[in-house]
């Protein structure tokens, strides 16, 4: 018993040499690892120094009045809902993206009897967005067609309302915060026109040869002139006050290099009105195709519109032509 107690207690001192060993090791060791520091603060946020002003009647930042927010807090959760504006017609709530796209300057389809909207959402202007009036006319068309239709004549709260007021008159804002310019499209040229007799008696144009639709129209020989009426629209400027206005006929398809031209001015028709030329027919090739084309500016643009144009469809080209004979 005595032996095995002298083991047992050198066996401990033996170890007690082993951990003395180990832990100057280890102290040693930490001398080479650097000592930690206390923590410094959060550096300053510089964008917490930025005074966001709150111009709008209920407290957003201006810089968060776009349609993210738009159609967050609005678009989304009360007309982006099954059977309503979900892609399957405009406007098209399913994305802010859509929703700007087919609100702002976007071309208004369903008008009222005196047609006095032309865009659905006009920055700077609720009294000339479309969708201002659908939100708080309760009949625009019919009785009780107040938007949104979910509850019949029912409008948004006035705080939804003040907030879209405030949207559109901030500039009507895309998702980066910018105001979109007025869009300014070149004038379009109809592809109808009418060439008659200057006493309005005979429509040339409606003769054709062969009867073809898109054959050229027939001019007898014995005519010395005839009017050719044509209509011009433009986004921002009446037919009234486009400029240019040139009816110029060539003999070649595509080349009008050397085509004669002729000045059309504006010139009512009882309730219809069209952009008219005197074409003095007795000057131009006989039996043979004479091609036309209208030139005509809105004013903004460099270029003149052409309408046909080289790379429009053959039988419109041909539609615009006449025959003498």
């Amino acid at each position: 018993m005595i032996k095995t107690m002298k083991h047992l207690f050198g066996a401990m001192k033996n170890n007690s040499r082993t951990l003395t060993l180990s832990v100057s090791l280890l102290a040693a060791a930490l001398l080479f690892i650097p000592s930690c520091k206390k923590t410094e603060s959060v550096p300053h946020n510089p964008y917490e120094d930025i005074v966001r002003g709150d111009t709008t009647s209920f407290g957003i930042p201006l810089d968060s009045l776009n349609i993210t927010y738009i159609h967050k807090k609005i678009l989304a959760p009360t007309c982006a809902v099954p059977g309503c504006h979900v892609g399957n017609f405009e406007p098209d709530f399913r994305t802010p993206q859509s929703s700007f796209s087919t609100m702002v300057y976007a071309a208004v389809k369903k008008n009222n009897p005196a047609n006095p909207f032309k865009y659905r959402v006009i920055p700077n202007d609720t009294n000339g967005s479309l969708l201002y009036e659908r939100l708080t006319n309760c009949c625009f068309i019919n009785q009780n067609d107040r938007m949104p239709q979910d509850s019949i004549g029912v409008p948004l709260s006035n705080a939804n309302l003040n907030l879209i007021a405030s949207w559109i008159m901030h500039g009507a804002r895309d998702i980066f915060g910018n105001t979109m310019a007025q869009p300014d499209a070149e004038p379009v040229v109809s592809p109808l026109y009418v060439a008659i007799s200057t006493n309005f008696q005979t429509i040339y144009s409606a003769t054709r040869l062969d009867s073809v639709v898109y054959n050229p129209f027939v001019v007898p020989l014995s005519v010395t002139s005839f009017l050719v009426g044509i209509k011009a629209s433009d986004d921002l400027t009446s037919m009234f006050n486009l400029k240019y206005n040139q009816l110029k006929i060539s003999a070649k398809e595509d080349d009008f290099s050397n085509a004669t031209s002729y000045t059309a001015a504006y010139t009512t028709f009882g309730t219809d009105s069209y952009l008219v030329a005197t074409v003095l027919p007795s000057l131009l090739p006989a039996n043979d195709t004479l091609f036309m084309r209208y030139y005509v500016n809105d004013g903004r643009h460099t270029n003149n519109t052409e309408y046909p144009r080289t790379e429009t469809e053959f039988y419109y080209k041909r539609f615009w032509s006449f025959i003498r004979k």
